[in-house]
């Protein structure tokens, strides 16, 4: 046992775990595990209150990290490649990524031949590097960035519940977060979310291993370098997931690291140099104006929900509950004493305010998806592993342990053997019409009024879109043409003058949706 244990108040004072229960090298690492009000100081690092002396080692336990660390692999990477883009966002992520490769412009992303910087372009920029080294853009490149996002939260997670409060936590929180529905889907999509997810939630934990375990101040700088990358992922809103928690970390516990955290002046001047970086290049080429509709349409709109309908205030608390069913049912246990439990507890009170507060701020937002809130799961999943852990210690259920291994499995076998089955609908005519317009490819191909992303990505080239008032001129001027209706707009397509069908395709994206190609001029004949 290191010097600064034995010295400690807390070892002194005989409050001090079982040093036989721990590994040497852990033991040594973590110096002296305590139960104390104030974990970081007094050399003695955040542990739970009312967690209890370990038991000696479960050799269950090294089985278990065995079938999680599958259960991981599988839900990140099984299949990763052959299932084609199954959401409208998805192919939004992707065609950037294909129209940086084809067209060689990294700064200025384009949707279908369109300008598009509605989103910052880190996620889009992780996708071509991979696709450049594959070769091709193609689905295992535009979701490997996601995968791996996912897996540096689970690793991170774990380390960090280890060191906080205890080896059974720590599994049991990966367990939570690969048996979460909304974690396991977005580590295998395309998508924004998981990459944001992954870079605020290590700029919290780094933020935190400055103020509760009285790391160095590069800590600090790493926190602040990742919050840039996240402002490169999603843009401002990332703000809400690391800075916020800080600031109510701060004024609730009067921390004078957690004041030296918010103010670090090389911290914020790191943070806007990688955040804004973009930014800054963007007005630089288009002018500041390229940003007004961007500030008025994404961000404003968002927040005041012009995008459909508002959802109840509630919204973002019904999609918590169930994602994290059934471990959310942890907090029926001692509904009374737990919030007082986890009060007591630094460590506990930073990982609440990093859930409670964003969930706060986009209740109040308008426009709300629960995609959204995905950043601050990590967070919740540490406090109910915590919890968990204390539990099956406590009490030695051996079932819950087991059972924390077979969910997480549930959700690998169920990627592995039945999303693709579930889902074909979505897909299934995708490359059937990638494949008849291949087979046209000299003849100009146009969509009627609307086109699905998709689509477009499968075609591999950007698809005019015409608008209701000029598609009987443009196909009376361009003979012959393709030109593609979705299931909406088909009476409309058919009502046209000199336009035949050529080939429907059924299902289209939906179950009992269908398009169709029609065609003009010499295609008719």
């Amino acid at each position: 046992m290191s010097d600064a244990c034995r010295r400690s108040p807390c070892f002194r004072s005989g409050r001090r775990a079982s040093q036989d229960a721990f590994p040497r090298r852990a033991w040594e690492r973590c110096a002296c595990f305590v139960v104390h009000r104030y974990p970081p100081y007094n050399g003695c690092p955040p542990v739970a209150l009312n967690s209890t002396v370990p038991h000696p080692f479960d050799p269950f336990y090294r089985y278990a990290c065995l079938l999680t660390v599958l259960a991981a692999s599988a839900i990140a990477f099984w299949g990763l490649g052959s299932i084609p883009l199954l959401s409208l966002n998805e192919a939004r992520r992707a065609l950037p990524v294909q129209a940086m490769l084809a067209g060689g412009d990294w700064l200025l992303p384009r949707l279908n031949g369109e300008l598009y910087i509605t989103k910052p372009p880190l996620f889009y920029w992780l996708g071509a590097m991979v696709a450049e080294l594959r070769g091709a853009v193609d689905e295992w490149a535009v979701r490997l960035p996601s995968a791996l996002a996912a897996l540096a939260v689970l690793w991170t997670g774990y380390r960090v519940a280890m060191r906080w409060f205890g080896r059974w936590s720590a599994l049991f929180a990966v367990q939570i977060l690969l048996a979460n529905a909304g974690f396991a889907v977005f580590a295998r999509r395309a998508e924004i979310e998981m990459l944001l997810t992954a870079l605020c939630s290590l700029s919290l934990l780094a933020a935190l291993a400055y103020v509760l375990d009285q790391r160095s101040r590069r800590w600090l700088w790493l926190s602040y370098g990742l919050l840039g990358l996240a402002l490169l992922t999603k843009g401002p809103v990332a703000l809400l997931f690391v800075t916020l928690p800080l600031l109510g970390y701060a004024l609730y516990s009067r921390d004078p690291r957690a004041w030296q955290a918010l103010r670090c002046a090389e911290g914020w001047l790191l943070l806007l140099l990688v955040g804004l970086s973009w930014y800054a290049a963007v007005a630089a080429r288009l002018g500041l104006d390229a940003w007004l509709g961007v500030i008025q349409g994404d961000m404003l709109g968002k927040m005041q929900g012009s995008e459909g309908s508002r959802e109840p205030f509630y919204y973002y608390l019904l999609w918590v509950l169930g994602d994290f069913f059934p471990a959310i049912l942890l907090l029926l246990i001692r509904p009374k004493t737990l919030p007082q439990s986890w009060l007591q507890q630094p460590a506990c009170v930073a990982l609440l305010l990093g859930v409670l507060l964003p969930l706060l701020a986009f209740s109040l937002f308008g426009d709300k998806h629960a995609k959204y809130l995905l950043p601050a799961y990590p967070a919740l999943a540490l406090l109910l592993g915590q919890q968990l852990g204390a539990l099956a210690e406590q009490h030695g259920l051996r079932w819950l342990k087991v059972l924390g291994v077979l969910l997480p499995l549930g959700w690998a076998a169920y990627f592995a053997l039945g999303e693709a089955r579930l889902y074909h609908y979505r897909y299934s005519a995708l490359p059937q019409i990638a494949d008849f317009l291949h087979d046209h490819d000299t003849i100009p191909v146009y969509a009627y009024r609307q086109i699905d992303m998709r689509t477009v990505y499968y075609h591999g080239r950007p698809i005019a879109v015409l608008p209701a008032e000029n598609a009987a001129a443009t196909l009376a001027q361009t003979a012959p043409a393709l030109l593609l209706a979705e299931h909406d707009v088909i009476a409309e397509v058919a009502a046209l003058p000199g336009v035949c069908v050529l080939r429907e395709f059924a299902p289209y994206l939906k179950r009992g949706k269908k398009a169709v190609v029609y065609g003009n001029g010499a295609l008719c004949s």
